[in-house]
């Protein structure tokens, strides 16, 4: 066991008894300590995010590839059980599965380029006339579709709100003299609350009151900014 997993054994430790101090006693010095914890979290897990970011071929979306690497850590963190398995394991495969899923969505599936596509033209005539059209007949088939164009399009949505929040909320925090004298910090925290926002965007109020008093702040605040910009914005 080397050093540097030992180390981001002890951090991410940290980071999860500070989130826990915050839902037993919210307010300012353990939000604090939070942030703390995932900044420290997120500068040992640096190195092999830029590392796993070249290896998928990323390094010209560095920027990209980041803000996916920082969501795959706060969600390790967030779900990491010890019993089943070091953390530093865990966070490998979060931090590619979120690279490769930026990946396909940049570049596609580049392991499909080479194939041959064979394609045939089958007459819907000809199935009709062997009886067995009605096999290609699906009736739920339409509410279906329009159900998951419907998610697809509200996830869309969803990603471009939360995405200009994030930029609204870290310059407006960067403008502090707190915030100027620690941008890492505050990116870091910017970008745990953006996965938080958007794990809410999609769901009901009765999720929403299950947070800490703290998040529930954080939530109801971004979901009011939002909600204000849309009005804003001409139609």
């Amino acid at each position: 066991m080397s050093a540097k997993s030992d180390a981001l054994e002890a951090a991410v430790t940290e980071l999860i008894q500070a989130r826990t101090a915050l839902d037993a006693m919210p307010g300012p010095r353990a939000r604090s300590r939070v942030d703390r914890a995932f900044a420290h979290l997120a500068a040992l897990a640096a190195p092999r995010v830029r590392y796993f970011t070249r290896s998928y071929g990323l390094a010209d979306v560095a920027e990209d590839a980041a803000q996916a690497c920082a969501i795959a850590l706060h969600r390790a963190a967030e779900r990491y059980d010890p019993a089943r398995a070091r953390f530093t394991t865990y966070v490998n495969w979060q931090i590619r599965a979120e690279l490769q899923a930026l990946r396909l969505r940049l570049h596609g599936d580049q392991r499909c380029a080479g194939r041959r596509a064979v394609g045939a033209i089958l007459s819907f005539e000809a199935l009709v006339d062997e009886g067995i059209a009605e096999g290609l007949v699906d009736p739920a088939a339409e509410e279906t579709t329009e159900r998951a164009a419907a998610d697809g399009l509200a996830g869309l949505v969803a990603d471009r709100l939360v995405a200009d929040w994030v930029a609204r909320r870290e310059k407006a925090l960067l403008r502090t003299p707190r915030g100027a004298a620690t941008p890492g910090r505050i990116a870091a925290r910017v970008s745990e609350e953006g996965a938080l926002v958007r794990r809410q965007l999609t769901h009901t109020e009765v999720l929403i009151e299950r947070l800490g008093e703290a998040d529930r702040h954080i939530v109801r605040r971004a979901f009011a900014d939002m909600a204000r910009m849309v009005g804003a914005k001409p139609h």
